[in-house]
């Protein structure tokens, strides 16, 4: 660490900081009080929406966490619930990729419009969605015409043997138009150029003045890899996606297996 202590942390969520079951592990959960106690600025970095990450505050009552929602398109201050730092995707860029997108058989269509989720048509997904999230998400067969404002982020479903094949696509319809990469194998995450996780850390960095060399981040998917390699300090887990512990020299535990706590006692101990 260059004889500096961690003054940020930015922290995946799901596959990084939760277990497999959705919960934060009493180590996890205890580390990360460590870094708050010790005036660490933490940062969940997700690509979750907002409403999404909000219950998993409860963890660390009354603490001044940050939110990077949407893979870091949407930014939070502590205790606001609207963004401070927002990068939509440009209108009609969204509505020429939902178009292109819904013309594909079994091609599942989600975007997020001002913390509500718009889909193409109903699956099991959905349906699980609405029961965690009610009131905020629409099927909307003409889902192109319903986007009336840009969206935080566009997911595209489908087989994973397919997403190849349509990611190489979207780079060569919209590359440079929009940010791409994916969480999941079944998925493509698409947001807005310039909105990525690594680019929300830079963005608080920048803000609150510290130093590049005084963040840490640590992820497991291809959606974390901008702020692990770009911070000081970056992390996987040991059940990360094999693309990112390809390029991520430090690797932990698995996060069912407390891998996070891991990392931040590493730096602590070592502050």
């Amino acid at each position: 660490m260059r004889n500096c202590r961690i003054r940020l942390l930015a922290l995946d969520m799901d596959g990084t900081l939760l277990r497999s079951d959705g919960s934060v592990s009493p180590r996890n959960q205890a580390a990360v009080a460590a870094c708050l106690e010790r005036d660490i600025v933490v940062v969940l970095a997700s690509g979750r929406f907002y409403p999404a990450i909000v219950p998993f505050l409860a963890y660390w009552p009354g603490q001044p966490l940050w939110v990077a929602a949407c893979n870091g398109a949407l930014v939070y201050a502590p205790g606001q619930a609207s963004p401070f730092l927002a990068r939509t995707v440009d209108l009609e860029v969204a509505r020429e990729v939902v178009t292109w997108a819904s013309n594909f058989e079994g091609v599942y269509v989600k975007t997020f419009v001002d913390d509500v989720a718009l889909v193409n048509w109903e699956t099991d997904e959905t349906r699980v969605f609405r029961q965690r999230f009610p009131g905020r998400i629409r099927v909307e067969p003409d889902l192109a015409a319903a986007i009336t404002n840009g969206p935080a982020k566009i997911i595209l479903f489908d087989d994973p043997a397919a997403i190849p094949a349509l990611e190489r696509e979207v780079h060569a319809r919209w590359g440079g138009r929009l940010e791409v990469t994916g969480s999941e194998p079944e998925l493509l995450e698409l947001t807005a150029p310039g909105a990525t996780k690594g680019d929300a850390v830079r963005e608080l960095e920048a803000r609150l003045g510290i130093d590049r060399s005084q963040v840490a981040a640590i992820g497991n998917e291809r959606n974390d890899l901008s702020m692990i390699t770009w911070a000081g300090l970056g992390a996987t887990v040991a059940s990360a996606n094999p693309a990112v512990l390809s390029v991520v020299r430090r690797v932990v535990a698995h996060h069912n297996a407390d891998g996070v706590a891991e990392f931040i006692e590493s730096f602590l101990a070592s502050a």
